[in-house]
């Protein structure tokens, strides 16, 4: 089910954009704060894709893609948005399928209080030339007949969870 939006009568979406907070600033929200995050499992060639990231939280791990949802956006955009920039694929059929809260020990500021994210779970196909951005350092398509108990081993809890519910969709 897609996430309902509610806004003012009258609001600009468009005015509730901004850039980025400078790196300093956001590092002390980080510290203080609740990060809303989507992520989406992609149906891509006949499989799912994880890419492994290059930077704090979960580093050197199999993960969805996605990342901080986009302040005046709706999410479905926001995650449309991640996702091109990230691993330059389309998505179709965006499919909500839950809710995580993570908690990792490590934080990308070394302000040595970790990492609070709320996940907003997704599903869709994706199309086009696969090319990872500078934050992943390597990608898998996964195929239900290489979802075997080692892989599965090697995963983080919440991917593992959530891939138990896409993988199904594959056959």
């Amino acid at each position: 089910s897609p996430v309902e939006m509610y806004a003012e009568s009258g609001m600009d979406l468009q005015r509730m954009q901004a850039d980025p907070l400078p790196r300093e600033a956001y590092g002390q929200a980080h510290q203080s704060m609740v990060i809303p995050c989507h992520d989406v499992f992609i149906e891509y060639q006949r499989g799912i894709l994880l890419v492994k990231r290059d930077n704090l939280p979960a580093k050197d791990i199999f993960w969805p893609v996605g990342g901080r949802v986009e302040r005046g956006r709706s999410t479905e955009e926001s995650l449309r948005r991640k996702v091109k920039a990230e691993c330059n694929l389309e998505l179709e059929n965006i499919e909500k399928i839950g809710t995580a809260r993570t908690f990792w020990a490590t934080d990308p500021f070394n302000h040595g209080r970790g990492t609070d994210t709320i996940n907003h779970v997704y599903y869709a196909r994706g199309s086009g030339e696969l090319r990872l951005d500078q934050l992943h350092a390597d990608s898998v398509v996964l195929t239900a007949s290489e979802y075997t108990k080692q892989f599965r081993a090697q995963l983080h809890p919440c991917a593992e969870d959530f891939l138990d519910k896409v993988m199904p969709k594959l056959q």
